[in-house]
């Protein structure tokens, strides 16, 4: 059996977990072994990984880039390279979005996975979208919209080495993390959109955690329900994830595996969204 590095930015969150778990069972289903190296911001070991490469704060992408690759030498080549953060500036309508937030969300989400793709040469890169594109979403999404959409645009320029995992919203810090932001900014916000999400809250008699957990999936299920009639809607799981993963190293074709919940498609261009969102 033939052994191949996978490297996972990001190890320790819901899909870094996930795809962990993905090598695991793909390993087991085909004999194919993988030594994954994971990284983490922190001092722990990251559950499930062979290797864990400690304090890569991405804030300094360079500085972060440079240790990956010195903790990688000697090590072999990498084959596939997983990256998985996410966090931007957000809580305002995308069409609202400055320039330098989109600037500084790329240096986080997007740039070192582009910069690690140069250095290593993998012979797939994947990382991680969202339904930006979708009305909901744009009520607040903010920098990480224009992200996700450069992410899939980047897949799409060279597809047989590089895929996206566009997966519906799943619970995880980061959105634990939308969440309380969500609350904090709509509350004072002048944004019609986002005064109108709370007062939806308000009508619901929900706490705002429990009623954007409901609004997400319903605005999803609205979205996406006529094309799988026979297939109920649920919320996506960090299983979905695993099991998208497992099927682009089965060797997926498209550039874009979608999921939500049990709702699986792929795709290979980018969906229909408003212009403002393509100009940038």
């Amino acid at each position: 059996m033939s052994e191949s590095i996978a490297l996972i930015v990001g190890g320790s969150g819901a899909a870094g977990q996930s795809a962990i778990e993905a090598f695991h069972e793909f390993s087991k289903e085909t004999g194919k072994t993988y030594k994954i190296i994971a990284t983490t911001s922190g001092e722990g070991e990251v559950t499930g990984a062979d290797e864990t490469i400690h304090s890569i704060t991405l804030e300094e992408s360079n500085s972060a880039i440079e240790n990956i690759q010195k903790a990688l030498s000697g090590k072999g080549n990498v084959d596939i390279l997983i990256y998985t953060p996410a966090r931007g500036n957000l809580g305002y309508p995308v069409s609202e979005t400055p320039d330098e937030d989109i600037i500084a969300t790329a240096k986080f989400c997007l740039d070192p996975m582009v910069e690690l793709e140069k250095a290593l040469s993998p012979k797939i890169t994947i990382g991680y979208s969202a339904y930006y594109y979708l009305p909901h979403l744009l009520t607040f999404y903010g920098s990480l919209a224009f992200i996700k959409k450069k992410m899939e645009e980047w897949a799409l320029q060279k597809p047989d080495s590089r895929k996206i995992i566009r997966a519906g919203t799943f619970f995880s810090q980061s959105v634990r993390g939308i969440t309380l932001i969500l609350q904090r900014l709509a509350k004072s916000s002048p944004h019609p959109d986002l005064q109108n999400l709370i007062q939806e809250q308000k009508a619901s008699g929900k706490k705002f955690g429990d009623f954007f957990i409901d609004y997400i999936q319903d605005r999803e299920n609205s979205s996406f329900k006529k094309n799988f009639p026979n297939v109920p809607y649920r919320i996506t799981e960090p299983r979905d994830l695993k099991n998208a993963l497992i099927k682009i190293l089965k060797g997926e074709k498209s550039p874009i595996v979608s999921l939500v919940g049990d709702w699986v498609w792929t795709e290979d261009k980018l969906p229909e969204m408003p212009d403002y969102l393509k100009a940038r």
